[in-house]
């Protein structure tokens, strides 16, 4: 009979971690009932020298998930419903990834943690951000406004990375695919040719050499090349895993000259609408800015972010202490400036916000619109290269005999 782990509240608030043995997940949770303990969760627990490992296959919780929980949740709280019961009846209809962690945060609630002191022990589905706007909102009172602001910017900011993301993907396709091609040509199309053209016994042109040389080499070193080539990819992307190379590979990106504007014009979106997120959850001005750094996704704009923070420590205004850096737009600063002087800055950074997320919907058009063409160029002069470089030989042979 297989053995269940489960999780129970006794009678007496105490929480349990214990095992029974039942013929399925219902019939423990009617044993648990029976002994007078409320389940929280129930498991079936691996077989000893089992190869499963929930850790290893466990599946990611996606942002759009976490938005529709944070969403509920707010929606509960604002009908009156307590924060325990609200996640438990939550976690019920959750993913099974998903719902584990809010059985973890429940137990841990119950246990006498705050709330935002059980989402921190989830890191990798609940951000730093998350955490100190609940943590804000805990300290304040308003907790349902604080997470439903929460909410707007997480769904906002996944459809803009959605727009990168999808302004991307055609390119890096078209790339893979001519490289696909032309290891295929290289090596399956080319060496008939090459028997064909040694048979005729006749001077070829140029590019034909050149093609059926290339082909030779290719045919002949395939092993290396595809070995050299998996060692610089798995390099490099061990590389921009470390500190220095993610700091080098993050301003590559922001100054490449097609992509370059479409990187510092999403970053300011983010920082600017999760800025004005926090800033309106109460949270002071340095731990903000600290926060939001680390969630703009760009190590170098961290950086940047940090140091106007140690410059407001400092005494000097937000304004003043981002005009140090290029990377903060002119525009930007002005509309801080009016902000702080007027009291209005919460306004002033929704309203960049809203203009950058037009700006790089923009963007995006632009990016596309730019690099479909240059593709179709690009693989239209391979095209033709390769087709001069097989039917020129052909051509002239034709010529020959007609001549004869």
């Amino acid at each position: 009979m297989p053995t269940f782990e489960f999780k129970a509240v006794t009678p007496n608030g105490t929480v349990i971690n214990e095992t029974l043995e039942a013929a399925n997940p219902q019939s423990a949770r009617s044993e648990i009932a029976k002994r007078g303990y409320r389940a929280i969760s129930v498991k079936e627990k691996a077989a000893e020298g089992g190869i499963m490992n929930a850790d290893l296959f466990a599946k990611k919780v996606k942002v759009d998930e976490i938005v529709l929980f944070t969403q509920e949740l707010v929606t509960l709280l604002k009908a009156g419903v307590p924060l325990l019961t609200s996640i438990e009846a939550l976690s019920s209809q959750s993913s099974k990834e998903f719902g584990t962690v809010l059985n973890k945060i429940y137990v841990d609630v119950m246990s006498g943690k705050s709330f935002s002191q059980a989402l921190d022990g989830h890191p990798k589905v609940f951000t730093k951000l998350y955490v100190n706007s609940v943590r804000a909102g805990e300290v304040s009172g308003s907790m349902d406004d604080v997470l439903s602001r929460m909410a707007m910017l997480l769904k906002k900011d996944e459809e803009l990375k959605k727009q990168v993301k999808s302004a991307l993907r055609y390119p890096i396709i078209v790339v893979c695919a001519m490289l696909a091609a032309f290891f295929i040509i290289m090596l399956k199309v080319m060496p008939n040719f090459t028997k064909m053209f040694a048979k005729m016994k006749m001077d070829l042109p140029l590019p034909t050499r050149i093609l059926m040389a290339t082909s030779d080499f290719v045919q002949a070193n395939f092993v290396i090349i595809f070995i050299l080539l998996a060692t610089v990819i798995s390099a490099f992307l061990f590389f921009i895993r470390t500190e220095k190379g993610r700091f080098w590979w993050d301003g590559v990106l922001m100054k490449m000259p097609i992509t370059g504007n479409l990187v510092i014009k999403s970053a300011m979106a983010r920082f600017t609408k999760m800025f004005e997120t926090l800033n309106r959850s109460g949270l002071p001005i340095i731990q903000t800015l600290n926060t939001v750094s680390t969630a703009v996704g760009n190590v170098v704009i961290e950086s940047m972010i940090k140091e106007v923070a140690l410059n407001i420590e400092k005494g000097n205004g937000i304004a003043g202490s981002m005009k140090k850096f290029d990377l903060f737009p002119p525009m930007v600063v002005r509309m801080i400036s009016i902000g702080e002087q007027s009291g209005s800055l919460d306004s002033m950074l929704e309203s960049i916000a809203d203009h950058y997320e037009v700006e790089v919907g923009y963007a995006v058009k632009g990016l596309v619109a730019m690099i479909e063409p240059l593709l179709t160029v690009v693989m239209g002069g391979a095209v033709v290269v390769m087709a001069l470089a097989i039917f020129l030989p052909m051509w002239n042979m034709v010529g020959a005999v007609q001549h004869k």
